[in-house]
């Protein structure tokens, strides 16, 4: 493959990645927006104290009040009001807490930057106070901690084990910290007098709760008993806070960053995860009254309104008022400190798209609307109808919301017509250079440089850029399509395609037009309905099951009896595997009997295997390969049922599994079958290891389809010729094309590994969505909170099944380069043309 395309082929999906993130989630933050302070005089509270209780579920706490007697009081004694918090997704406690103090769902750039520290500044609560204090875990207090007057408390994150039985220490630590805080402050005159200035906020964060969710399940007894122990240290605080002050003075807020799934994880929008409590009492908090539903943005400009600040100026909560215990003029402030606000992101989008030569103002609010509204909402004040006032901005502040995610996301559909017209440039030169004659050499300086024709539309389009004041990531999305279009003009004006395939089209219209036309576009419709079912199974992994239906015809494709001998076996194993997508996604249950039992099986496979008449030489190999798969099942077998935390040399063992997987196989002997067998063997001992239920029964079902295909693919070799078939291209692949054409052989490899592919990624659950992961996944390598080494599991334990596809399709090809270029080609065109469908899908 030409160094040239590779290249161009890794930058331009480079592009094509970062242009997603750039495009579909674009920072949330608008810069240089002034700020409207709510009062200068004296607020409803002098200070707040805001506690999260990290992964608390709504129902969990609803259906245990006896667990929660302090809390429950205050709703139960008309002492505060009571409700529901709406997360909102990513179900994480970093976007939650986010949400909660600066009003906004993160900035999704934060996370190319850092995670445990705040790599993007934003506007909060803390910012907007005197001074803050703040008490809890480090991933989450290191978030707002970088301001002067932010003060903060944490413990070791070694302490974060999701394996302990003690996580409620982790709360019990916050609040012991605090008292012993506001008893240092009572010796301590500076520190006395700077807590009791005005505009103070307090934040607790309390882990124990979500590390005990992550471990044990929001089900378990630890779980449970440590929603006693949160209600126990609240209760514990409010004592210590009115000791301490004796000005009645204090306003309380309680409430969740997210809550969890049944089986220890969150991520998405489940309502198990999205659901939360919220408890507010104390000072400016209305005392009983309905239940209500809140936003969790909504709780920023809550925090405002109690000290009197200003919202944090990219906040898109709304104040919900019937919270607030306030006079209606006070209660007019705030509601229009909230309106003016969403106001100034409402205008600095919108001028800042205005430069677009399309623009058009957004249909349902545009400028003389929201101008309209402030002059009403003005008018209203100053007849001294606060109450009429306020209601009009409740009432119109979702329209407003609507028009600033308008004017937030003006460009995308715009953009991502332009990035799929870069997938469309790019697939062409992809297949241009599959069918070129190999006496030509497609990429070279005449082809890659530009026509005049090009020329003068790169020009015009650098021109529209400049006038529009785009960001400079907006030139390489509309550049580069008109770039790759010329050096595709100028590939088929060299390989002289366009001229013959006009010529071929007007010579069979002339004798036999329907016949001609039909063929193609049979094919079109096929193709795209096999992408379509790709595509979907993204969304919808119970999909696969149509792709198992389609790769149950598979053996019709070949002209060999020995297929037709294999192909009942064929189709059974594809019928095992039609179930596994309509179970529940891994990670909602365990299941540790069935993890012990796929390594135990698959011994046992490798044992039969060995007493074969073929296999008598491999007889010592084989039967090594299952000793190590017994000793995988026991080592599974202690971890789940003998020891609550596995041992550290238990850690050890799997850890040193993953290099051992990679280094077994380079003692296998050079034949394609002994390769695969080892590897395939090596790779399933983490696998296994990695595994809480089905995952590795499905594995243990999908290999022998993979041995199956490989065995199709050599199906003009007789059994003992193909078992001693080197793994190298010595001597030519059957499947190197010689032509410059797609041969059918080659199309039904790609379509095989694309399949292949899916299924590995989508077999066991949603390898799209985030609350798949179930932290008991990691419980045999790690305990302790460390999101990159997590992460780096994760992405091995799926990584291993698409490992696996890898190796076979390897051995396939005989490790021939030519072959695997070809191969990957058609891959890359099947995927891209995927993407491309998903990008269409979401612009419609």
């Amino acid at each position: 493959m030409q160094w040239r395309l590779v290249c161009a082929g890794v930058l331009i999906h480079l592009i094509l990645v970062y242009s997603i993130f750039d495009i579909y989630y674009t920072s949330p933050i608008v810069t240089d927006v002034p700020a409207h302070d709510i009062t200068r005089q004296e607020a409803p509270a002098k200070r707040l104290v805001v506690i999260t209780a990290d992964g608390l579920r709504m129902d969990t706490f609803s259906r245990n009040p006896d667990k929660s007697p302090f809390l429950h009081s205050l709703i139960r004694d008309r002492k505060g009001i009571s409700g529901t918090s709406r997360t909102h997704v990513p179900t994480e406690s970093r976007p939650g807490h986010v949400a909660i103090f600066a009003g906004f769902t993160e900035d999704v750039s934060a996370v190319a930057r850092g995670w445990k520290h705040n790599p993007v500044p934003f506007d909060s609560v803390f910012n907007r106070s005197r001074e803050a204090w703040m008490w809890g875990s480090p991933d989450i207090v290191k978030l707002f901690d970088n301001s002067p007057n932010a003060h903060s408390f944490m413990y070791d994150e070694s302490d974060e084990d999701f394996a302990s039985n003690e996580a409620y220490k982790l709360d019990e630590w916050v609040f012991d910290h605090v008292e012993a805080f506001f008893e240092e402050a009572k010796n301590n005159s500076e520190l006395w007098q700077s807590l009791s200035a005005d505009r103070n906020i307090f934040f607790l964060h309390l882990l124990g709760l979500d590390t005990n969710g992550h471990g044990n399940k929001p089900y378990s007894k630890e779980y449970i008993e440590n929603i006693a122990v949160v209600d126990r240290g609240i209760e514990r605080m409010q004592r210590v806070f009115d000791d301490f002050f004796h000005d009645q003075s204090t306003a309380w807020i309680f409430t969740a960053d997210h809550g969890m799934t049944d089986w220890g994880s969150h991520g998405a929008g489940s309502d198990e995860e999205v659901l939360t409590p919220f408890v507010a009492w104390g000072a400016g908090v209305q005392k009983g009254g309905a239940t209500s539903t809140i936003s969790q943005v909504d709780l920023t400009p809550l925090c405002a309104a109690l000290l009197g600040t200003a919202v944090p100026v990219n906040s898109m909560g709304v104040l919900p008022l019937q919270v607030l215990d306030v006079s209606p003029k006070y209660l007019f402030r705030s509601a229009f400190s909230n309106f003016l606000q969403l106001k100034e992101q409402f205008m600095a989008l919108r001028a800042e798209k205005a430069k677009r030569l399309w623009f058009s103002d957004f249909d349902h609010f545009g400028l003389r609307a929201i101008e309209a509204l402030e002059a009403e909402i003005v008018k209203l004040a100053r007849l001294r109808r606060f109450a009429v006032a306020t209601a009009l901005f409740v009432e119109n502040a979702g329209s407003i919301k609507k028009a600033i995610f308008h004017y937030h996301r003006y460009d995308r559909s715009f953009l991502g017509a332009a990035v799929s017209c870069c997938f469309i440039a790019w697939i062409t030169l992809v297949w241009c250079y599959l069918t070129r004659d190999r006496s030509l050499s497609l990429f070279t300086r005449k082809t890659l440089t530009p026509n005049r024709v090009f020329l003068g539309l790169l020009a015009v389009t650098l021109i529209f850029c400049l006038y529009c004041k785009l960001p400079p990531s907006n030139y390489l999305y509309l550049l580069l399509p008109v770039y790759l279009f010329s050096i595709v003009e100028n590939v088929l004006s060299v390989t002289h395609e366009v001229q013959a395939f006009i010529l071929n089209c007007i010579t069979n219209y002339a004798t036999t037009s329907f016949s001609f036309l039909l063929k193609p576009f049979l094919g079109l419709v096929g193709t795209s309905v096999l992408l379509f079912i790709f595509v979907i199974v993204f969304i919808d992994r119970r999909f696969l099951a149509a792709i198992f239906i389609l790769l149950m015809f598979l053996p019709s494709l070949y002209e060999s009896k020995l297929v037709d001998e294999w192909s009942r076996t064929w189709l059974i194993c594809c019928v095992l595997l039609l179930p596994f997508p309509f179970f529940p996604n891994v990670g909602k249950f365990e299941m540790h009997w069935v993890c012990i039992l796929a390594p135990v099986l698959f011994a046992v496979s490798l044992r039969y295997l060995a007493r074969h008449p073929l296999f008598v030489k491999k007889h010592g190999d084989l039967r090594m390969l299952s000793g190590v798969l017994f000793i995988t099942a026991g080592l599974i077998l202690v971890s789940s049922y003998i020891f609550q935390k596995p041992p550290a040399l238990l850690r050890l063992i799997s850890w040193c599994s993953i290099p051992f997987s990679l280094l077994l196989p380079l003692f296998a002997p050079p034949t394609i079958v002994d390769r695969s067998i080892w590897h395939i063997s090596s790779l399933f001992v983490p696998f296994s290891l990695l595994s809480i239920a089905y995952e590795s029964i499905f594995t243990l079902c999908f290999l022998p389809l993979l041995f199956m295909f490989l065995r199709f693919e050599f199906s003009h070799l007789s059994d003992v010729e193909f078992l001693h078939l080197k793994a190298d291209h010595s001597v030519d692949a059957v499947c190197a094309s010689r032509s410059a054409r797609v041969t059918g052989a080659e199309l039904r490899r790609a379509l095989a590994c694309v399949c292949f592919v899916l299924a590995s990624l989508f077999g066991t659950g949603n390898f799209a969505s985030m609350n798949s992961f179930n932290p008991s996944t990691l419980g045999r390598f790690i305990s302790v909170f460390s999101p990159f080494t997590m992460a780096a599991l994760l992405v091995a334990k799926l990584f291993i099944p698409l490992l696996m596809v890898s190796l076979l399709f390897s051995a396939v090809l005989r490790f021939n380069n030519e072959a695997i270029q070809r191969l990957s080609c058609l891959v890359l065109i099947i995927t891209d043309l995927m993407a491309m469908l998903g990008l269409c899908g979401d612009i419609i």
